[in-house]
């Protein structure tokens, strides 16, 4: 086998240009977007990433006349005011770079070695990003089953994201077979010899990824996009060969994935490393989505009182309160989905949020909004199979509302399931 540090084939002008600007444009954006799920990488990033929140939005006044303060920065969002610029800054530093390498290293006849290590570092990179994602699916935890807030949403009301996560969420067949596919496309990565198979399923899980991020308004278009281009700069190398095999149906020559160095120390020591790596990366990101089933997905606990319930009767006062459409009182429904939340709507169609805690060794419930957390309800609670009764004062009134468990197994959604044979479409 041929190995890299042997090899001297004389690469043109617009090669060596290309890939000047391939290779810083992928390290910045590496640099820039580590994916920082890793234990620690938040400590050793808090410095930079601080800087950066305080020179992006400068440098967005100043070259893009962006009069707007820029304070919300990557979170649940990768696509931010603020992810956009750092992404363009990226690139204004990636043609400054191109261009002053260019002048400093004009007499080099190839960047073979320096080839071999970027595309080490890109397939690592999508190494981690595919496990990532390919786990908290095949352990379900990116798309949870609809919750009851979602199941009894009118269906126009769904956000388009909200529309793709229902989408994802309820079929868990489906959910397993895209992380298997993620999966495989980062394990297949790690190796020379798979690692032009594992481009081309990553290529095609990321374009859909990507597709279902435009299509459906999902705020990581930026990563998707960049990706792509990952997998495409990976392919790049055995573009003909894939040309010549696939489309001329041409015989084509073994790919050289010879290594750049010849001293078997460094190549146990790296494969000890490569090692460590993997046991690494899979391990604590099984153990994160693991972590994870505790906190939400289809296995996270459900609180004490949890349930969609509908109010039969309820009391002001000693009065009863007609169900009237303009009443902004009167609770309609309430939904219990998660621990210490509360979703109540009242009779003219608002539904407002709440902090909703349950003592469940003493029967009550302290009903409190975020933006109003003096004005605290007070509530005993009962409840049996089929009903919930509160009882407790707000504010100056006294109040007693007794509300119906609605069973969410009559949602068609829910209880509809799979069937192998189906006599006429059951489109609903």
């Amino acid at each position: 086998m041929q190995t890299l540090a042997t090899t001297s084939d004389k690469w043109s002008s617009i090669e060596k240009l290309l890939f000047r600007f391939c290779c810083l444009y992928f390290a910045i954006y590496i640099f820039f977007t580590p994916n920082n799920e890793l234990p620690a990488i938040n400590l050793l990033y808090e410095w930079l990433n601080n800087q950066l929140h305080s020179f992006i939005p400068w440098f967005a006044k100043t070259f893009f006349g962006y009069k707007d303060a820029i304070t919300v920065f990557t979170n649940g969002s990768g696509d931010t005011t603020y992810d956009y610029i750092l992404w363009f800054f990226g690139i204004v530093l990636t043609v400054i770079g191109t261009i002053v390498w260019s002048l400093l290293d004009r007499k080099r006849i190839n960047y073979t070695t320096l080839y071999y290590w970027i595309r080490v570092l890109i397939r690592y990179y999508l190494f981690y990003t595919m496990v990532s994602y390919g786990l908290f699916k095949v352990i379900k935890l990116q798309f949870p089953f609809p919750f009851l807030g979602r199941l009894v949403q009118p269906y126009g009301e769904s956000s388009p994201m909200g529309l793709a996560w229902t989408y994802m969420g309820y079929s868990a067949s489906y959910n397993y077979f895209t992380g298997i596919a993620e999966l495989l496309a980062g394990i297949l990565l790690l190796f020379r010899r798979t690692s032009t198979i594992g481009a081309l399923v990553c290529l095609g899980v990321m374009t859909n990824v990507f597709m279902i991020n435009i299509g459906y308004d999902v705020p990581v278009k930026l990563l998707s996009f960049n990706t792509i281009l990952m997998c495409l700069f990976l392919l790049v190398k055995d573009g003909k060969r894939l040309v010549d095999f696939f489309i001329l149906n041409r015989s084509t020559s073994a790919a050289n994935i010879g290594l750049p160095y010849t001293n078997k120390v460094l190549r146990y020591s790296m494969v000890t490393l490569k090692l460590l790596f993997i046991t690494f990366i899979l391990w604590t990101s099984f153990a994160e989505a693991i972590d994870g089933q505790k906190l939400y997905g289809d296995k996270a606990p459900k609180p004490p009182l949890y349930g969609i319930y509908y109010t039969e009767t309820f009391r002001r006062n000693n009065d009863t309160i007609p169900p009237l459409d303009t009443d902004t009182t009167r609770w309609e429904r309430i939904i219990i989905q998660r621990e210490n939340y509360a979703a109540i709507r009242l009779n003219n169609d608002t539904t407002r949020n709440y902090n909703f805690k349950i003592d469940t060794v003493t029967k009550t419930a302290t009903v409190f909004p975020n933006w109003d957390t003096l004005n605290k309800m007070q509530f005993n609670y009962t409840k049996d199979t089929a009903y919930l009764t509160l009882s407790g004062k707000m504010k100056n009134d006294s109040l007693f509302i007794k509300l119906k468990r609605f069973d969410e197994n009559r949602f068609r959604l829910v209880n509809r399931g799979f069937h192998w044979v189906n006599e006429y479409p059951f489109n609903r």
